[in-house]
């Protein structure tokens, strides 16, 4: 056992690594400068058209270019149609409860509750999480913004006005999109359509429901506070608790960092446009370069990895949220400080919710993404089979590939987010955080090999073995699969040293009796000594 293996999750606040990180992190590429010159184009259109017609919320207009811009058409189109969905019945469902619960706030904070509740239950349990989410949250936060209007006309017109926001924000991201984003490279990788509109554990698995109330708990503490308090500047608090809340406690303080940092970026950014060069812009013009220059900065981070992008969308927010007080140049610098106190205390929140209350541990989310890629490593492993056509083999092998990959990728993410962690899980479980990572290391190993056994020209070798060589070698990989079984699942206890032995005994002899001397029989090699460390 090396070093690793022993090594606990360490407490941090900016685990981001080193420069090298952050260089890999915002690297140059064409797909990223091409999404970056989108929302620079869209973010322009949208101030153009809301500063000439005087539409109201040009901020959520703008960050909608943000917020539905996606790596490839098919998924800013679905993102689009999903969340014009959900916001247009989260703001029906606003409007419905204002019938009921506006002058009575006895009512209102019960039924902001219920809407936030029912919308974070769906976002886990819904395969179109998004849309339960929309739902859930334009209908809380309308409640939350209703006693702010001087009367329920200019309630229910500004409410509508936010849709209209919405939506042509909406249509223009996924014009500009369709036009000019390239498409996908490999339809192949995305994955498999669902079956059911929810999860398989929809309504078996309590944590979606904690997740729900902790949410919510959270979410109304800042609104009742802010309240309590008569600061409803700080209303981001309550879109900062929403907004971050991931399925761990990990997931969460990661997103909480970003949403910090990006605020921070953003709010210098405003700060230095209010400042300095606000008191000198007297046309669009003036105010259009400067919106596509911080666009572009928000831009180039948002169309990063998972582990920074959700920065460049909160540099966007932030700036814009910042600058866009009106139709007029305006040097109020409120926005700018209660917006990151809102911020900042709404992490706080979470933070402490989240920590304490059903925590949701990163490295259990580890253990099941590892065990789901072995489980898939041991099925690739066992193809081809001599009892079937090389045909159905490849077709079984290109879903498990992407599959597979999917389910490392994932796995190397939750490795990344516990050091967010500030200790680790208990010690319910054998394996601790290095034994997990060392076992994702061998595994990545094993099926890159894996993956050049069921190449088109290791295929070709193997239907030129004799019979009896393909049995040996198909037996061999039998038993490497249940290695690779065993090592996912640590509670069966199950030894196939002997096994193993036995069945590359026999694979030797027979490849040595056929003469057989290709790339085949070296990667059948490779597999066999790979997944004995793996067993």
């Amino acid at each position: 056992m090396n070093s690793m293996s022993s090594s606990a999750v360490q407490p941090a606040i900016l685990p981001f690594g080193s420069l090298g990180w952050f260089k890999r992190e915002l690297a140059s590429t064409g797909l990223r400068e091409t999404r970056t010159a989108i929302m620079v184009g869209g973010t322009v259109l949208c101030v153009i058209i809301s500063m000439a017609l005087q539409v109201p919320e040009v901020t959520l207009s703008a960050y909608m270019v943000f917020f539905i811009s996606q790596k490839n058409k098919h998924l800013t189109i679905l993102v689009g149609l999903l969340g014009l969905i959900g916001a247009t019945i989260g703001i029906g469902e606003t409007l419905l409860l204002y019938k009921f619960t506006y002058g009575h706030p006895e009512l209102r904070i019960p039924g902001m509750a219920m809407a936030l509740f029912l919308g974070m239950w769906l976002s886990r349990v819904f395969v179109l999480g998004p849309v339960g989410f929309l739902i859930g949250f334009v209908a809380s936060y309308g409640q939350s913004v209703a006693e702010q209007a001087p009367s329920p006309e200019l309630l229910v017109r500004g409410v509508l006005w936010v849709w209209v926001a919405i939506a042509y924000g909406v249509a223009v991201t996924v014009v500009l999109n369709s036009l000019f984003l390239p498409d996908a490279a490999s339809a192949g990788a995305e994955p498999p359509k669902p079956k059911s509109l929810f999860v398989p554990d929809a309504f078996t698995n309590p944590a979606h429901v904690h997740f729900a109330l902790k949410v919510t708990f959270a979410a109304m503490f800042c609104y009742i506070f802010y309240s309590a308090i008569d600061w409803t500047g700080i209303h981001t608090a309550f879109i900062t608790c929403t907004f971050i809340a991931l399925e761990s406690t990990g997931a969460t303080l990661h997103k909480g960092v970003l949403r910090i940092g990006g605020c921070v970026i953003g709010g210098a950014l405003a700060l230095f446009t209010i400042v300095f060069l606000m008191p000198h812009m007297v046309t669009i013009a003036s105010l259009v370069v400067v919106v596509a220059c911080a666009s572009a900065i928000a831009g180039w981070v948002a169309t990063g990895s998972e582990m920074i992008s959700y920065a460049g969308l909160q540099i966007a927010f932030a700036f814009f949220y910042s600058i866009f007080q009106g139709y007029a140049p305006d040097t109020d610098l409120d926005n700018v400080r209660d917006r990151v106190v809102g911020i900042l205390f709404g992490l706080i929140v979470t933070g402490v919710v989240f920590a304490y209350i059903w925590p949701e541990h990163t490295i259990d989310r580890l253990r099941d993404a590892l065990r789901a890629a072995l489980r898939q490593l041991a099925q690739l492993l066992e193809i081809p089979r001599p009892e079937t056509s090389i045909e159905t083999g490849k077709a079984e092998a290109h879903s498990l590939i992407a599959g597979t990959s999917r389910s490392f990728d994932q796995a190397k993410r939750y490795v990344e987010l516990t050091t967010f962690e500030f200790e680790e899980s208990p010690n319910r479980d054998r394996t601790s955080l290095g034994n997990l990572e060392e076992t994702l290391s061998r595994a990545e190993d094993v099926f890159g090999v894996a993956t050049s056994l069921v190449s088109d020209e290791a295929l070709a070798s193997w239907q030129q073995l004799p019979t009896a060589a393909q049995i040996a070698e198909s037996n061999l990989r039998d038993v490497a699969a249940k290695r690779v079984e065993r090592a996912a699942d640590k509670d069966v206890v199950e030894n196939t040293d002997t096994e193993f032995s036995r069945a590359l005994h026999v694979w030797n002899e027979t490849a040595q009796q056929s003469h057989s001397e290709n790339s085949r029989k070296a990667l059948v090699s490779q597999i066999a000594a790979e997944v004995q460390h793996l067993g």
